[in-house]
């Protein structure tokens, strides 16, 4: 059964963290509260998603299914946690099973009033990017983290494929063609000015395969994009290592830290050859804090790159709670 929602209790979410009180008062009115019971399940892995959850009280255990009629519980959630937010990013089906197992009560928003909202005029879509990037950030984190733990401590001195460069020792070169950057499939159905304000913001450079260009543990550089070629994101430890994902042409990487301020959770090594588009961790600032155009396209395409990451990293993270990863 549905309750009323106060703005209050919307205003301590990381999520609509600086949104107008109108819209707050708004968005109230479209958000629903409702009891929920142990054994209750929210969504099945694989669904289409119709919306999203906050935990008020209770928690939730995440689980995915794996071949072979096998599933592993990959975390609990308890109040505060967000669920389903990745299918309203992305597009895609609910990624694992949420399933009640204490009672308590959550906030939902549908699908079709997240659109709604994004759709507004004005700063709001900004604002709520910049909560759902924060709050992927956040997740990603721990799962990488995850990730490292299972392997051993972290490590005491540089990675082993060497030094992280600065921005500033990188090899800059002349920006690609734009017809090719507008082709591509992370920015097509951006308007042009909009897309080229962001894509103007930062400098190209070349990077050869093996280059390390994120340090797991280092401090956070600056902004990067893959314009062709392809880096992958690894967790090392000593001999040892995990690979998280790869980013191919139009994924990012680097942002976590700009964020948070917390050092880079993975260390980034370029698979090939490759041309990166580079910003600045002063250039990242203006565009994540803005709500021009630019900054729109900016926070769209973190966001998804983000949901990405996620997605991706739920596989060696499953393959680890079934058994330990060589």
């Amino acid at each position: 059964m549905y309750e009323p929602v106060g703005v209050g209790l919307l205003a301590t979410s990381p999520l609509f963290e600086g949104l107008p009180a109108s819209d707050l008062v708004d968005l109230a009115r479209v958000v629903r509260r409702r009891s929920v019971s142990a054994g209750d399940v929210l969504w099945h892995q694989g669904t289409a998603a119709k919306g999203m959850a906050i935990i008020i009280e209770g928690r939730v255990a995440v689980a995915l299914r794996l071949p072979g009629d096998r599933t592993v519980d990959l975390a609990e959630v308890g109040p505060g946690e967000t669920l389903g937010e990745l299918p309203l990013i992305d597009g895609g089906p609910h990624s694992a099973t949420a399933r009640v197992t204490e009672a308590g009560s959550m906030l939902f928003l549908s699908r079709a009033d997240f659109v709604a909202f994004l759709s507004r005029p004005g700063p709001v879509a900004c604002v709520l990017w910049r909560g759902f990037v924060g709050v992927a950030t956040a997740r990603l984190r721990r799962q990488l983290a995850y990730l490292g733990d299972s392997l051993g401590p972290p490590p005491s001195g540089r990675a082993a494929a060497g030094p992280a460069p600065t921005p500033a020792q990188l090899e800059f070169t002349g920006p690609p063609d734009s017809r090719y950057i507008r082709r591509m499939a992370n920015f097509r159905a951006f308007e042009p000015l909009a897309l080229w304000g962001f894509l103007t913001r930062g400098r190209y450079a070349r990077v050869e395969r093996g280059q390390t260009l994120e340090e797991e543990g280092g401090p956070a550089t600056g902004l990067y994009v893959v314009i062709n070629g392809g880096v992958e994101r690894v967790v090392i430890r000593g001999d040892r290592r995990i690979r998280v994902g790869l980013a191919g042409p139009g994924r990012a990487f680097g942002y976590e830290g700009l964020i948070d301020g917390e050092p880079a959770p993975s260390t980034a090594i370029a698979r090939e050859r490759a041309l990166l588009l580079v910003l600045s961790p002063d250039a990242f600032a203006r565009l994540f804090q803005g709500d021009i155009d630019e900054s729109l396209v900016f926070l769209d395409v973190i966001t998804r790159d983000a949901a990405a990451w996620l997605r991706q990293a739920l596989r060696p993270q499953a393959r680890l709670a079934t058994g330990p990863i060589a």
